[in-house]
């Protein structure tokens, strides 16, 4: 989070609160509120399958530093919407612009970590030539993982430093990439 940046408000049924949002820490002190995260998983095609693309979050970060998580991810904002926050947290986190028509909406589910989070989770597929860039101070590296080796570590992420999402969460994204290299 960056300072002054307002978080949407979302009702319990997903709508977005038009022009209402909230402060980090309005979000932790009350259970009424819903925020709205959108998550971008990237893969590339290999002569094995897929590849996908963890960042290590920075040391520096507030909550998990130095845990390995979703290629690029955030909060929306208020008055943005999850595609445009998964355009912008993109380009913040590693450097890259991509196209909103190649991004492709694997779910929307409630957080396991916290249920007042709506998590809009994507894929988008890379050539894995970009060169990445961390200029925003949340990443500290990316790595290139082959899908069965991180559906592995999606079976005990505590053992792998990564982020628990819950296999309702996983499996589908897992699922999604498979089916578009097959």
């Amino acid at each position: 989070m960056h300072d002054g940046e307002l978080w949407q408000v979302f009702l319990e049924n997903g709508q977005p609160v038009s022009g209402r949002g909230a402060i980090d820490d309005d979000f932790t002190h009350s259970d009424s509120l819903v925020m709205g995260n959108a998550h971008v998983w990237m893969w590339r095609k290999t002569s094995q399958g897929a590849d996908i693309l963890l960042q290590k979050r920075a040391l520096t970060k507030k909550t998990s530093p130095g845990f390995y998580h979703i290629s690029a991810a955030g909060h929306i904002n208020v008055d943005e919407s999850p595609i445009e926050a998964a355009l912008r947290e993109t380009k913040e986190e590693l450097g890259i612009a991509i196209s909103p028509s190649q991004l492709y909406l694997v779910h929307v589910t409630r957080s396991t970590r916290h249920l007042q989070s709506l998590l809009y989770v994507y894929t988008y597929q890379l050539s894995g030539n970009e060169a990445f860039s961390f200029d925003d101070g949340e990443v500290e590296l990316v790595e290139w993982l082959f899908i069965d080796r991180f559906y592995d570590m999606t079976r005990k992420p505590q053992d792998h430093n990564l982020i628990d999402q819950g296999q309702a969460y996983f499996d589908p994204l897992i699922a999604a990439i498979k089916r578009h290299t097959a």
